[in-house]
Parts: C-alpha cells; sequence; structure tokens
C-alpha cells in the first residue's frame, strides 16, 4: 500500500502526475483538501491547522488531524507521520514545489533526513533520495544530483560523466546533467538527492 500526501500547491490534475490506485491512501494537507474535493479524489485522512482552508465546513465528513496554529512542526511533517504509522511501503508527497512560500519547499527538501523513502512529484519534477548502491537511469530531461551531505559519486552514460567525484555539501557540479546512453549512477559513500526534471 502506498500513501499519497498531497500539499499545496497542488498540481492542476493529480491524476496526470499519478495513476491512483483503489488501495492507496490519500492524505490531503491543509488547503490541498479543497484541490482535492474539486478533483475529485477520495481524501482518507485530512491533516493540518486549516488556518488557510477558507471552508472548514467540507472537513465535518473526514477522518481529521487537527493541529495547533502554534506548533513545532510542519503540517506536511505530520501527514508524513500519519503516513508512517499505517505501515505503507511508499510514501510519495504530490505537490507542495514553489508557490508564493517558498520556505515551505526547503522545509519540505529536508523531510528526507527523517523520511529517507520518500519521494516528491509535481507535474515538472521527481525527488527521491539515494544512498549507497548502483541506480541504472533512463529519464529524458534534466538530472540534477545534491549532496545529502555528502557523498562519493561516479557518473556513466552522462553527458557530463564523474568518476568518484566527492560531492560536497552546496556543491552545485551536478545541476541539469543529460542522460546519454546506458546511464548509471554509483553512490560509493553517503546518500544523494535525485531531481529529475522534464525539458521545457
Amino acid at each position: 500500500m502506498r500513501a499519497l500526501v498531497v500539499v499545496h500547491p497542488v498540481p492542476k490534475d493529480i491524476k496526470k502526475v499519478i495513476d491512483i490506485r483503489a488501495d492507496d491512501y490519500i492524505i490531503g494537507v491543509d488547503q490541498a483538501v479543497l484541490a482535492l474535493y474539486k478533483q475529485r479524489i477520495k481524501i482518507d485522512l485530512a491533516v493540518g491547522d486549516f488556518d488557510s482552508l477558507k471552508n472548514p465546513h467540507m472537513l465535518t465528513q473526514l477522518n481529521t488531524v487537527r493541529l495547533k496554529p502554534e506548533k513545532d512542526m510542519t503540517d506536511s511533517y505530520q501527514a508524513l507521520v500519519e503516513a508512517k504509522k499505517k505501515g505503507v511501503d511508499e510514501i510519495i508527497m504530490i505537490g507542495g514545489f514553489g508557490g508564493n512560500r517558498i520556505e515551505h519547499f526547503i522545509a519540505h527538501l529536508i523531510l528526507f533526513d527523517t523520511f529517507d523513502n520518500l519521494i516528491m512529484i509535481n507535474e515538472y519534477s521527481k525527488i527521491y533520495l539515494i544512498s549507497e548502491g548502483s541506480y541504472p537511469m533512463s529519464f529524458e530531461g534534466y538530472v540534477s544530483l545534491f549532496a545529502y551531505p555528502n557523498a562519493e559519486i561516479t557518473l556513466k552514460g552522462f553527458k557530463y560523466p564523474l568518476n568518484h567525484y566527492e560531492l560536497k555539501t552546496y556543491d552545485p557540479l551536478c545541476i541539469s546533467n543529460q542522460i546519454k546512453k546506458d546511464a548509471q549512477i554509483d553512490v560509493h559513500q553517503g546518500k544523494v538527492l535525485v531531481i529529475l526534471s522534464k525539458q521545457d
């Protein structure tokens, strides 16, 4: 079973971003509840302080975890905690990229420190974390890698290959690479945040 955690800003058509399965456990975070209603997607749980939800009456028929506005965690963090409680095999965060509150996106990236099996997706990008091992890659678009926080990597089959490169925190060298043929990422040490972005 998967948990789909839907976060503002929400893709205009979630069903084009991901194929929703009958057994997916879907969590709407704060104002994303309204977007799920509008797209006629079931909501198994609503999580948030709902301070940005214009019509709180829609919560009356939902299972809800209501948070206080003054809290030590974000709504998204608590939603992932609730997802983990369900014992799901995979947690996918849908949305949460961009918007007017860019600090929330940065907070979402930090979530990988606690939820290392998390996948984040929207209409344009996919973000996930990889640890030591070999990862064959097939993707038409841009592949960006960032140390999380430090790593040693080898890139094969890329436009810009690397051999046992020490990728450090805040090193932008591995941004916007592209796959040529039979690509593979080898992580010799550490962890790497992978960002796949569609070409313009």
